[in-house]
């Protein structure tokens, strides 16, 4: 064949492949216009449902200060061979579409959670290049580890990491709210059948609906007779118990909540070995693992009366295979333990145990502990019942694409979500089976965690050899760090005294006992004794949520629920928050010294961080948020304002945004980061110019721009996420932010310049002066001008704003503090890129509503009347500053408001 000959057959195989893959598109631009005609049915109670369970479990354990992403539930797979990333993504939108619980928010009303269908909409994959390796591995724990924000949502994410053309790595993200293990073998299949639909150009929606998440809660928290027998039985089973008294001698009270594993392997044939043993005792495997847990901690606790939680399914409900969700228990294993003499007869007891469990595993864990009484829940030092789990984990799931090569990717997080648990891994046809232990480096010291990781592993080779080993009974626990407690286990998780515990350092009380009584008696309704135990006062989880609320807004040392559930007295909260406040203050005086106008300082070793606008309301936040990280800042502010920032840590330089010299002199060689906060609002080529200034003289480090939602414009779409591209008509406001943005893109691309971010921001709300005129002005301003003046407060109709249908309009909103962690989190590890930080939507009419109230007014509230600066149905998604976006207690929108209109 002539070279001529050749490359026509190439062009025409070209041709024809381009046709091939129009006609894919236009079907699939046709089947996803089916799709979006189908109706959604509709939520019952108004759009919203209660949490079940296991859900409103993880939501309180956020809510008490544990790290959220300990729930993270990352489901990563290497794909080798040809991927359709645009296949993909119309894949997992459609999979999202038909499973809601993979759409839902979760908010609170009245202190109580709720969880509520959101709208359909494209689900975005984010694509990184990285080479396969460290490289890799460390862009999948980053977004792994990434927090989500429950009460705005989304709870899933999507993660494309190219390693080359035919080499990539999928992620999936998901908070454990809206999945268990059984929700992934769906996901995988479903999602592998939807990706195969879209390469051939044919519809792959199911025929039948989707089972959903919100009727499983519903039935659940209805209740039947089976349910109160069942609570009885527990009640009666569990009377006594207490949680397992884990050796702390070498825990690190510093380590809370990180997680530390140990790991040793076994034979390769040791897993066939212990299902042999497992038959040979009518057991499964996982009860055999379980025996051996049971062995580990009694010889090395000495205690022959243990508890350990294990993971129970609800998935053999009718309708269940194909339900996305968490759909798991926590079932309390309580066996007798007293003489067992050999691994042999401790499995017999622990199989007994689990199967009478099973019977109940029904009943929910958290009424269960509800039943029993909170004293019950935790011991003293605030260790959980079932704070010790055993299980077996197998290889993880991966997804099945077509056309390529896909295996699991282990991706660790590196929180804790028990004391201490004990595993056997199963391992692959590669890698031999281990046993492992991971444990809170905070309530377990890696010495006693080895002894229980040497026990088990021999429990298990000696089941897995046909030996009945004897059990070594005379351990008993190690001593308390310090001296702190005792044989009776009341020493708290940090060291610090729990009930009854011994007096501050310098034999009297701790100072901050009194305002821990105060809150107490405020809250609890009896003013206790300073060694009056929390849950004997009738202390519950959402009563230490606000009992830490109140003591943080009193003392500004830092405090979370599970502190409160853990210390329980006032007398050992007062030792923890007078620590806390020495540890604060200590950091503070070893800060270095400020330079000022008039004066030089020693270099910070972190560099400096100039911040724009210090005296506007974003900008004092974000130099006290600067403060108390220990950064040393320079305030950029006008010669007449300098006193209002003038104080220890700060530096002063003059300047002003009309002055293109003074910026530039301010961006000296010392400066690492650069938090661009101030605008005059009005002046919109003073705003281009001012950033023109800065960016020209900006070498090294970070530069932070604070943008506006405005910088959108008016997108087509309804939800706009964070890639979305601006549409016409834009405000003078938003298009100099629009510009301002591009600057920082042109010269983020100079080489030896660090990382950039432009944060789009909406209404900053916060108690300030200069965020108190954001009532006054705007949408907001005539809002609040109507109520003041007592008149009806006009509202635009349902469904009329511009091409939507849906009934809701308001605003997005942030509040100032949580603005300020935002920032100065992308000055620390920019996210390269344009992001949104908002805190929540809030609708016209609840916010009248709170407006009226606050003020007293007689207003009343009219709908369908001409309102058209209220017209905005926008709602902006924030995903990749998420975790730094979640509300603190006093962050929500009302008390914001209520704080502004009290300055």
């Amino acid at each position: 064949m002539s070279r001529a000959a050749s490359s026509g057959t190439a062009s025409e195989a070209a041709r024809q492949e381009a046709l091939l893959r129009l006609a894919r598109r236009r079907s699939a631009d046709a089947r996803a216009a089916r799709r979006q005609e189908r109706p959604v049915p509709a939520a019952d109670d108004g759009g919203t449902a209660p949490l079940s369970h296991a859900q409103h479990r993880m939501w309180l354990m956020e809510r008490l200060g544990q790290d959220g992403t300990v729930y993270n539930v990352p489901f990563a797979t290497r794909v080798r061979g040809p991927f359709d990333a645009e296949a993909f993504g119309r894949a997992l939108t459609g999979l999202v579409r038909r499973h809601e619980v993979l759409r839902t928010r979760y908010g609170q009303r009245d202190g109580e959670p709720y969880q509520e269908v959101t709208a359909a909409r494209r689900v975005p994959v984010r694509t990184v290049v990285a080479a396969a390796g460290d490289a890799a591995r460390k862009v999948l724990g980053e977004e792994a580890a990434r927090g989500f924000d429950l009460a705005a949502g989304p709870v899933l994410r999507a993660l494309h990491v190219r390693h080359a053309e035919n080499d990539h790595t999928l992620m999936l993200t998901f908070h454990h709210i809206a999945v268990d293990g059984g929700s992934l073998d769906v996901i995988a299949r479903e999602l592998g059948d939807r990706y195969r639909a879209e390469l051939e150009g044919r519809d792959a929606e199911p025929g039948h609906a989707a089972p959903r998440y919100a009727d499983f809660a519903r039935r659940e928290r209805a209740g039947s007779a089976a349910l109160d027998e069942g609570l009885a039985y527990w009640t009666a089973r569990l009377a006594g118990a207490r949680p397992v008294p884990l050796p702390r001698d070498g825990a690190e009270p510093g380590g809370r909540g990180e997680a530390r594993v140990l790991s040793v392997p076994l034979e390769p044939g040791a897993v066939e070995g212990l299902r042999a043993a497992g038959r040979a005792h009518r057991a499964t495997l996982f009860t055999v693992v379980l025996s051996a847990a049971f062995a580990a901690l009694l010889e090395t606790t000495g205690e022959d009366d243990l508890v350990i939680g294990c993971a129970s399914s609800h998935r053999d409900t009718a309708g269940a295979r194909d339900l996305v969700g968490l759909c798991v228990n926590t079932l309390p294993v309580r066996p007798d333990l007293a003489g067992a003499a050999d691994a042999g007869t401790l499995l017999a007891r622990v199989r007994d145990a689990l199967l009478e469990a099973q019977r109940h595993r029904h009943v929910p864990f958290d009424l269960m502990v509800e039943r029993l009484g909170a004293t019950a829940a935790r011991d003293a030092g605030g260790s959980p019942l079932a704070g010790v789990t055993a299980d077996v984990l197998s290889p993880p799931p991966a997804l099945r694409l077509a056309g390529a090569g896909c295996e699991p990717v282990d991706v660790e997080l590196s929180g804790a979500k028990f004391g201490l648990g004990l595993y056997l891994e199963e391992g692959t046809a590669g890698d031999a089976p281990r046993c492992l232990v991971r444990y809170d480096r905070g309530g377990l010291g890696e010495g006693p965690a080895g002894r229980l990781l040497s026990v088990f592993a021999e429990t298990l080779r000696s089941l897995a050899t046909g030996e009945s080993r004897p059990l070594r009974t005379g351990g008993g626990r190690g001593p308390e760090p310090d001296g702190v407690g005792g044989p009776d286990g009341v020493g708290g998780p940090d060291g610090v005294p729990g009930p009854g515990g011994a007096p501050g350092p310098d034999g009297h009380l701790p100072a901050s006992t009194t305002a821990v009584e105060d809150v107490f008696a405020e809250l609890l309704g009896e003013r206790p004794g300073p060694d009056g135990d929390f849950f004997l006062l009738g202390g519950h989880s959402l009563l230490a949520v606000r009992v830490a609320e109140r003591l943080r807004e009193q003392l500004r040392v830092p405090l979370t629920g599970l502190d409160v559930l853990e210390q329980r007295t006032p007398r050992a909260l007062g030792v923890l928050l007078d620590e806390r406040e020495r540890t604060r203050t200590q950091a503070r005086r070893q800060r270095p010294a400020a330079r000022t106008s008039t004066g030089a300082a020693r270099p910070s070793a972190a560099g400096t961080v100039l911040v724009t606008g210090g005296t506007g309301g974003v900008g004092a936040f974000v130099l006290q948020e600067l403060a108390a990280r220990g950064r040393q800042v320079r305030a950029l502010v006008r010669p007449e304002s300098a006193h209002l920032v003038a104080a220890d840590g700060v530096e002063v330089a003059e300047g002003d945004l009309a002055d293109a010299d003074s910026l530039r002199a301010a961006v000296s060689d010392d400066v690492t980061a650069i938090i661009h906060a101030a605008c005059t609002f009005t002046s919109p080529e003073v705003d281009v110019a001012a950033t023109r200034a800065l960016l020209t003289r900006w070498r090294r480090g970070s530069f932070v721009f604070v943008s506006s939602v405005d910088a959108y414009g008016r997108p087509p779409v309804a939800d706009v996420a964070e890639d979305t591209e601006p549409e016409e008509p834009l405000t003078a406001y938003g298009r100099a932010k629009l510009d301002c943005e591009r600057m920082l893109w042109e010269a983020a691309g100079t080489a030896g310049r660090g990382g950039a971010a432009a944060v789009r921001a909406p209404i900053v709300w916060g108690p300030h002066p200069r965020l108190r005129d954001q009532l006054r002005w705007g949408a907001t301003g005539a809002l609040y001008q109507a109520a003041r003046a007592g008149e009806p407060v006009v509202l635009p109709a349902a469904g009329a704003a511009p091409a939507s249908g849906d009934p809701w309009c308001g605003a997005p909103w942030i509040h100032a503090a949580a603005l300020a962690r935002t920032l100065v989190t992308c000055a620390e590890r920019p996210p390269h890129g344009t992001v949104n930080a908002i805190g929540g939507h809030v609708g016209w009419e609840e916010l009248a509503t709170e407006l009226i109230r606050l003020l007293d007014s007689p207003s009343t509230i009219t709908a369908g009347g001409p309102a058209p600066g209220l017209l905005h149905r926008h709602r902006y998604r924030a995903e990749a500053l998420a975790e730094d976006l979640v509300a603190r207690p006093g962050e929500d929108w009302r008390s914001a408001i209520a704080a502004m209109l009290a300055l």
